[in-house]
């Protein structure tokens, strides 16, 4: 073999172990949900696997062609759309343009400012489910219990009534006055609608697996949701290119999310630079359900069709209606 020839192989060798990717992931132990499942870096590129409402996602960030990419694996759709600095904030003006205008939309239609029609439908759901009375719009646990509330309130609505059962109602009615017309009244102002009912507390310091790390609970009342143990993203001890990655992913969601912040200052999250969480113990009524911890491979190859958009997923469109029905799988391997 010639010495030019070495020198190449050599090279090759080298520009492959250089692009060694890594991996960040969480390992499980019992029920206890987490940010994201898994997230792998290779050079340029990053994809974050997530789990929301048990329906699997997946992110990938191409810096290098400055595209973010949404994959929906139980639709087997994808979307697009550009990532350099000016397209960020476009997508950030136009996401405020868009909940301003629906708010005037809907008080159009109704009569009710956004912050009346969102008091108004969050007395209407207490009403209907007792229990969501302690959970705001940000509690983790705010999603399925609404979901739950929902499915409750459906099935009220359209369960059977007998002929006996509405005959005695409208008994019940004439001779409490109720079926009598009555003067209309002025609807009393709906108690506003808490954004949150959870606290974080902060705690000590500590250590895990030679990364520091600092203690914070995720209360409701007296009651613990999780507790995590969270580090700054430039404390994991990343190669230099997987933490610019990170870097910019949060950079990214930081300025997509900025208009709507704006509008509503309480959903804003904690100032300063991005943590994630090395560990976490999850709770359900005071019992303890599962935890998760942190891992980080760097040297991995990740293979490069992680990367891709899979061949038999199609474009989706905001508003468009798809009419053809959709397959619905796992994520492929």
């Amino acid at each position: 073999m010639s010495s030019a020839r070495r020198l190449l192989i050599a090279a090759l060798a080298a520009c492959t172990a250089a692009q060694a990717g890594t991996v960040v992931e969480y390992r499980r132990d019992g029920d206890c949900a987490t940010d994201f499942d898994r997230m792998a870096i290779d050079g340029l590129r990053a994809r974050i696997d997530l789990t929301i409402d048990g329906s699997a996602l997946s992110t990938i960030a191409d810096d290098g062609e400055q595209l973010t990419t949404q994959l929906l694996h139980e639709l087997r759709r994808y979307m697009t759309m550009e990532s350099d600095d000016d397209a960020i904030d476009f997508q950030s003006d136009v996401m405020r343009a868009g909940h301003i205008h629906a708010g005037r939309q809907a008080e159009a239609l109704t009569g009710l400012d956004a912050e009346a029609a969102t008091a108004a439908f969050r007395a209407q759901q207490i009403a209907a489910c007792p229990e969501m009375a302690e959970l705001g719009f940000a509690d983790p646990d705010y999603a399925e219990a609404a979901a739950r509330c929902a499915e409750s309130m459906a099935a009220a609505a359209n369960a059977p009534r007998g002929e006996g059962d509405r005959h005695r109602a409208i008994d019940a009615a004439i001779g409490s006055g109720q079926a009598r017309a009555a003067p209309a009244q002025p609807a009393a102002p709906a108690a506003a609608a808490p954004w949150r009912t959870t606290t974080v507390e902060r705690g000590d310091e500590i250590e895990i697996d030679g990364r520091r790390c600092r203690i914070e609970r995720l209360v409701r009342g007296e009651r613990v949701l999780r507790e995590d143990c969270t580090s700054a993203i430039a404390d994991l001890g990343l190669e230099p290119a997987a933490l610019r990655r990170l870097n910019r992913i949060a950079a990214v969601g930081a300025t997509v999310g900025r208009g709507v912040a704006e509008l509503h200052p309480e959903a804003a999250g904690e100032d300063g630079p991005p943590r994630i969480a090395l560990s976490r113990r999850c709770f359900r009524d005071d019992r303890h359900t599962g935890t998760a911890t942190l891992t980080i491979r760097s040297g991995v190859a990740v293979p490069a069709d992680r990367f891709e958009i899979p061949g038999d997923y199609r474009p989706m469109t905001l508003g468009a209606q798809d009419s053809e029905d959709a397959p619905f799988a796992d994520e492929p391997d």
